[in-house]
């Protein structure tokens, strides 16, 4: 680190193409840029945007990607100076600079940069965005990334599909909450982060927190539940443990819950029902069992997809599920459910996948269903356990001809039709 810190200290007082006087406004922000680079090519330099070859001459034209926030795919380029060159900072690529030449975005994807994240640009006073997608950084998260006032304007940081190993530092959302800070979105999914989600996570409103795909362990904190503004919670894919407690109803403002892969337990609360804003439903291979709230079927109008496959859900499909007409996805395949599928599924016309093998359902798959998907000619994915019972040779669930796309049988087995 200190090695870093050297180079770009180096590189300002003795190649520095603009030789900046000790006090030039834009000194310190040149310095924390330029030990930025230094820092994050600590192991190789980064596929593009690299210092000119010629050292102090002219800047020539680069670029990279600007995902899209939302899917994560590149969407345009990003057209810019090579970084540590004649140039002014703020044309150096993936950087956006606002008034008076203040950096207040540094935006980079799957450019390879590597090393570690240094906590300097806590020093960018006007810094909102810190996009930094799909490389290869390391470390651990620096605890002192929120210490600094000039931090707390940052507004969106998002470091997904990195390296980045250690715990997520609790005394950033109490130097949030103390300093009244402007972050709302924190994205940290696909990295290496182990340790409990901290409890001071309620201390500071966020809309969007993503931290799926890591090792996190431990049961969720209540302080998680004081997150009211909450829009997206992704937390799948980690070894969280314990139950969804009924305080999940206080997230009244949630539009995306995903717990897919992990260990929690119990039952669903019926105060899940109070979360008319949501949209997605992810609960896919966990361990959660009991019956389906009729509060998630008469309550939660706006839901799109509800993925409850291959847990321990059991009772049956009730006929109030006719009620969510948004539904596209419905996932129940691999739980214990009993009964039919109830005909009343016939008012879900914006319905384009329905798996429901793997439960104990017998009758047929609603012909209405089927004719739906043939007249609307979309796409459509229907899984039923339509294969002869290898023990009765006769199907657990009959599908018309041509409506079911895969058929099982009661071991697992599955064929496309």
């Amino acid at each position: 680190m200190l090695e870093t810190r050297q180079k770009a200290f180096d590189w300002i007082v003795n190649k520095d193409p603009m030789q900046l006087e000790y006090d030039s406004p834009n000194l310190v922000q040149r310095f924390v840029l330029v030990l930025f680079y230094y820092q994050t090519t600590r192991h190789k330099p980064w596929k593009e945007c690299n210092p000119p070859a010629t050292g102090r001459g002219s800047a020539s034209v680069n670029f990279c990607y600007e995902p899209d926030y939302l899917t994560g795919e590149a969407t345009s380029t990003i057209w810019g100076d090579h970084w540590l060159s004649a140039s002014h900072e703020c044309k150096w690529a993936g950087i956006t600079c606002a008034e008076k030449k203040q950096t207040n975005e540094i935006n980079f994807r799957s450019n390879q940069l590597n090393g570690p994240l240094p906590w300097e640009i806590a020093y960018l006073p006007q810094l909102k965005e810190l996009v930094l997608l799909s490389n290869m950084l390391t470390g651990v998260l620096p605890q002192k990334l929120f210490s600094n006032q000039s931090s707390l304007t940052l507004e969106n940081l998002h470091l997904e599909g990195n390296r980045l190993t250690g715990t997520i530092p609790g005394e950033w959302f109490v130097n949030l909450q103390e300093g009244n800070g402007k972050l709302s979105n924190l994205r940290i999914s696909s990295n290496r982060l182990t340790g409990k989600i901290p409890s001071e996570v309620g201390l500071f409103p966020l809309k969007r927190l993503s931290l799926s795909r890591n090792a996190l362990i431990g049961s969720l904190p209540t302080g998680l539940f004081d997150q009211t503004s909450l829009e997206w919670l992704f937390l799948g894919e980690n070894e969280l443990t314990g139950s969804l407690p009924s305080e999940i109803g206080l997230l009244t403002g949630l539009q995306y819950l995903d717990l897919n892969h992990t260990s929690i337990s119990g039952s669903l609360p019926p105060e899940i029902g109070q979360l008319h804003e949501l949209r997605s439903l992810r609960l896919l291979n966990t361990r959660m069992k009991g019956t389906i709230p009729e509060a998630i079927y008469s309550e939660l109008k706006n839901l799109i997809e509800l993925r409850l496959s291959k847990c321990n859900f059991s009772g049956t499909i009730s006929s109030s599920l006719g009620l969510l007409t948004n539904l596209e996805l419905l996932k129940l395949a691999n739980n214990q459910f009993h009964g039919t599928i109830p005909d009343e599924i016939e008012a879900l016309t914006l319905l384009r996948e329905l798996l429901v093998n793997g439960n104990d359902l017998s009758g047929t798959v609603p012909v209405s269903i089927c004719q739906q998907f043939y007249a609307e000619e979309k796409a459509s994915k229907v899984v039923a356990d339509c294969l002869p019972n290898p023990e009765t040779g006769v199907p657990s669930i009959q599908c018309p001809s041509d409506c079911c796309t895969s058929c099982c049988d009661k071991t697992g087995v599955c064929l496309a039709t």
